[in-house]
């Protein structure tokens, strides 16, 4: 290790986000029991509707796979029994570091502040293509029909402006949980690859994921997820050219592991860390 390596590596043991400690030897337990998990749900992620919602229970994990190559997946999160607590990527990414990884916690919003998830899996093998080359990035967020109209010429008819976005397929895919466009919020964005340049730039790079690779995230809680396929399909194009890739379908596998969750640490208040109001604040 270089000198310079050695003060890189002691300047982020100093300057790491202050955070609870992660139970290792929790999850190396959990993670070593994986062959003895159950499956109780399997589905799939077509190209005849792109999104779909789903529930996985507290104790319970979900395999986002690739069926058939490299296929870009936006990924949401929600407390199943309360929406308004959803994931932060802000916090994820400054906790976890801008790309989520096996045993990333996936950080939910104030006041409860706790992980919804935990990545217990990850099977993406990445090409290192340049130093900083990633997959599953949480600052992204989702393709929109903005995007798509100022990408494509300012066509409005396009179907990736009208209808294929992630944002129109996440939409759909939460309406029948009574969820709407307003509940819709940052993502991450599974088997996408990218790098960060000198200036701050983030370029997409195609995928290295394969046929038969998946992302599989541990439920803290009861959560509620969806799922996007993107109109990126690989990564293999720029935005410009994006109707030359192929969009491929997804797979969906829920399992029961036997294991419950830890219980998060609420150390202020059962309800998370709040305030104290006006009044109370001037009494002290």
């Amino acid at each position: 290790m270089t000198e310079i390596e050695k003060d890189r590596e002691a300047r982020y043991k100093t300057w790491r986000h202050p955070m609870p400690e992660f139970p290792e030897d929790f999850y190396n337990n959990l993670y070593s029991k994986r062959a003895s998990f159950k499956k109780v749900g399997e589905s799939i992620i077509d190209l005849e509707t792109r999104g779909k919602a789903f529930h996985v229970k507290k104790g319970q994990t979900v395999r986002i796979v690739q069926l058939e190559q490299a296929q870009v997946v936006d990924f949401c999160i929600w407390n199943a029994k309360d929406p308004r607590e959803r994931f932060w990527n802000d916090y994820t990414l400054c906790r976890e570091t801008f790309f989520i990884s096996k045993f990333s916690r996936l950080w939910s919003n104030m006041p409860r502040f706790r992980p919804l998830m935990t990545v217990l899996e990850d099977t993406v093998e990445t090409v290192l293509t340049y130093p900083s080359s990633k997959h599953h990035y949480c600052f992204g967020s989702h393709c929109n029909p903005s995007f798509w109209y100022y990408a494509l010429g300012r066509n409005p008819d396009h179907p990736f402006v009208t209808k294929w976005n992630c944002w129109c397929n996440l939409c759909r895919a939460i309406k029948p949980f009574g969820l709407t466009y307003r509940d819709l919020h940052d993502n991450i964005n599974l088997f996408q690859k990218t790098h960060f340049n000198l200036d701050g730039s983030h370029p997409v790079e195609p995928s290295d994921a394969k046929k038969g690779d998946y992302v599989e995230f541990y439920a803290e809680i009861d959560v509620l997820v969806a799922a996007s396929i993107c109109p990126s399909g690989t990564g293999a194009y720029h935005w410009r050219e994006a109707e030359k890739d192929v969009v491929s379908p997804v797979g969906v596998e829920i399992y029961d592991t036997g294991v419950e969750p830890l219980v998060h640490e609420m150390p202020l208040n059962p309800e998370g860390f709040l305030c104290l109001d006006y009044d109370t604040l001037k009494r002290k």
